[in-house]
């Protein structure tokens, strides 16, 4: 599994860290208000504010895959180019990108990956983890490390989705964070560590994030047979405060 620390060198009292995940561009849903102001809100706290992407980037419906390829709005190359001009204001504040499902589509048929491509285009090949990976987040003497996976198989009640990201979940990391189910879900968990030095029992926080979409899902959820939900995205804010280490979840809608 590929680390990356992040590239945040400030020593701000609190870190943003925004969600973004299954932004499906080319689907006629795609509400891009939303998501222009989910960048609106990183270019007004560019300082400290750092950005992760996971997964579903493009609709990317071709011939022999899932969907109506007539109905997307452009080619699965324009929406990797239009993917690219949206995030591109934004692309020094990326920390990390994952690779989604309907990313993967076109990679399965032509061997090119978007994903990769899309990273290139935007100035952060180096930040690509692939399928899955850890960021890590370090300042002031105090760390949070986010496990990503952009989420696979189905997902219709919150339990289920909750049961699949604890499948996923691979790492000791503060948070694991997927996307996929188009869901918004936080389940904050309690565990439990060693303190060596001390000799005693600490108690951790660890979360579970669900990011949701930025497609209006009422067409979209009644064609499939889905639970029908809000556009929104996820936003965390890191504590960085050593002796005081907490994330508090906020959502963009």
């Amino acid at each position: 599994m590929k680390y990356i620390e992040s590239s945040y060198k400030g020593n701000d009292k609190y870190l943003n860290v925004m969600l973004l995940n299954d932004l499906h561009i080319g689907h006629p849903s795609v509400k891009i208000e939303l998501l222009q102001k989910c960048i609106k809100f990183v270019l007004d706290n560019k300082n400290n504010t750092r950005v992760l992407l996971n997964g579903d980037y493009i609709e990317g419906v071709l011939k022999e895959s899932k969907g109506d390829i007539y109905e997307q709005l452009m080619s699965p190359k324009e929406q990797a180019d239009y993917v690219v001009k949206l995030l591109y204001p934004i692309r020094e504040n990326i920390d990390g990108i994952t690779c989604g499902n309907h990313d993967f589509r076109v990679q399965k048929s032509t061997s090119f990956d978007v994903v990769e491509i899309i990273a290139k285009d935007l100035g952060i090949k180096e930040k690509y983890l692939g399928t899955r990976g850890i960021v890590g987040f370090s300042w002031n003497n105090v760390f949070y490390s986010i496990e990503m996976h952009h989420g696979v198989g189905g997902g219709s009640t919150i339990a289920a989705v909750e049961n699949a990201m604890k499948k996923l979940w691979k790492s000791d990391s503060d948070i694991m964070y997927c996307g996929h189910w188009h869901k918004e879900m936080v389940k904050v968990i309690k565990r439990y560590t060693i303190n060596k030095r001390y000799k005693k029992v600490i108690e951790t926080q660890k979360i579970l994030i669900c990011g949701n979409t930025i497609l209006d899902t009422a067409e979209y959820a009644k064609r499939g047979g889905f639970e029908e939900s809000f556009p929104s995205q996820a936003y965390l804010i890191l504590n960085g405060d050593r002796n005081k280490k907490h994330i508090e979840v906020n959502w963009i809608r």
